[in-house]
């Protein structure tokens, strides 16, 4: 048990008979940083489990000395997430690789109109096609096509509501993807957009379980500017090509992708490591100490693999930029019971 600020820190490790975890048979003090009431200590590990590079962030309060951040790292924390000279393949698409495609949508599965799903009313569940195949005897041609369009009508509705998280600047380039991998998993938008201000907002779907209702986050958006999307596209991404992000997080961002790029590893644990801390919060700005450079939320129901769609005005202006996590397929009118008066 750690004495520190704001509540108390403790974490399972090994059994009596194991080396202690931070003692001094296993860590070696090698500087002291002290920036007025704050300080950061830098320890190495010389022995036992755990990665190499520890930092102690502690805070004076009242002359007591306390710990405020714990935080281990494999490389040194000050170098940088992605060094200069292989940022291109983040802030460059490939040649000839086109900003967007087309969605082919089948409106008897998807959703015809991505961007609907975001309003404060009802929307209706997607059907579990794998579980539904396994009660037909068929899973083409038209007996198929019967049942998925009876499963859909009877599929359950809730309740959703859009929520404002926060707002960040953007250099006209955009990231999205699993923050929680650092880069391995985030991907840039290869349509560049005028630089600007970012609303990020996030649709929240009502769960009703034996314990009470609680809420889920169904898709986060980035609304770059003003003006209804009318038509949508699916998002080109790099590097690779694809028009879909995965998930080994739980966790999803849409972020600046150049200032993403610039962030040193301490300030990249900064910004993604509380949120997990957080996660009854569900979305939080992606923030690692100066200022918000995107917006990570928790991934509807988990790890998975998540449709990124651009969404165009009349002027054919890109104005949106959606993750959708597949909680909700579509926008529906309010049940009987709920929309009498």
């Amino acid at each position: 048990m750690a004495h520190r600020t704001e509540r108390s820190w403790a974490e399972r490790r090994y059994g009596f008979s194991s080396e202690c975890y931070y003692g001094p048979q296993s860590c070696k003090v090698e500087r002291v940083e002290e920036y007025g009431n704050w300080a950061r200590v830098r320890v190495a590990r010389t022995g036992g489990q755990g990665r190499p590079i520890i930092e102690f962030v502690l805070r004076n309060d009242s002359g007591d000395w306390l710990i405020d951040r714990l935080d281990e790292y494999h490389d040194e924390p000050g170098l940088p997430l992605v060094p200069e000279g292989r940022r291109g393949k983040w802030l460059q698409a490939p040649d000839g690789m086109a900003p967007y495609e087309d969605i082919l949508l089948n409106p008897e599965v998807d959703s015809p109109n991505p961007g609907a799903l975001f309003h404060d009313g009802w929307a209706r569940d997607p059907v579990d096609e794998f579980e539904l195949a396994r009660q037909v005897d068929e899973t083409e041609g038209p007996q198929w096509q019967r049942a998925l369009a009876e499963a859909q009508r009877r599929s359950p509705v809730r309740r959703v509501r859009v929520q404002t998280i926060g707002s960040f600047p953007h250099g006209g380039l955009l990231a999205v993807g699993d923050a929680g991998s650092e880069t391995t998993m985030m991907y840039s938008c290869a349509l560049r957009v005028p630089p600007g201000d970012a609303t990020a907002q996030a649709l929240l779907a009502t769960i009703e379980t034996k314990q009470g209702p609680y809420e889920r986050v169904a898709a986060v958006r980035a609304v770059l500017a003003a003006g209804e999307p009318v038509r949508w596209h699916a998002a080109s991404l790099f590097p690779g090509r694809g028009t879909a992000v995965g998930v080994d997080s739980g966790t999803a961002a849409i972020v600046d992708a150049a200032a993403y790029m610039r962030l040193t590893r301490r300030q990249w644990w900064n910004a993604w490591n509380p949120f997990p801390e957080r996660r009854w919060e569900d979305m939080t700005m992606f923030d690692y100490g100066v200022g918000p450079i995107g917006v990570m939320t928790s991934s509807g129901w988990g790890d998975g693999t998540y449709a990124v769609y651009w969404g165009f005005d009349r002027d054919d202006r890109p104005v949106q930029l959606m993750i959708d996590y597949g909680v909700v397929r579509e926008a529906v009118a309010p049940p009987l019971a709920q929309s009498q008066p």
